[in-house]
């Protein structure tokens, strides 16, 4: 279990199902798992490729759900750091 907000754990499902299937697990486990650093950019990178396509305007900077994806990774750069 991800020490997420509900809205966070959900906009992490949506950037793992778009590019990184294989780390649903995460979000399903109903124990406290350690987020570790390889982990931890894992789903960064996966959070980052959503970034990457539907969270920027056409001047390249962040919509709304943008900022959002922005915030969600810097919440998980923290659970391992």
């Amino acid at each position: 279990m991800l020490n997420l907000k509900q809205e966070m754990i959900t906009l992490l499902k949506q950037c793992l199902t778009s590019h990184r299937p294989d780390l649903l697990w995460v979000i399903d486990r109903t124990e406290i798992i350690k987020i570790d650093e390889v982990l931890g950019n894992e789903l960064r990178e996966a959070v980052m490729d959503e970034l990457l396509e539907i969270g920027l305007d056409s001047n390249d900077q962040p919509n709304k759900v943008g900022i959002q994806m922005e915030d969600l990774i810097d919440q998980i750069g923290s659970l391992f750091n």
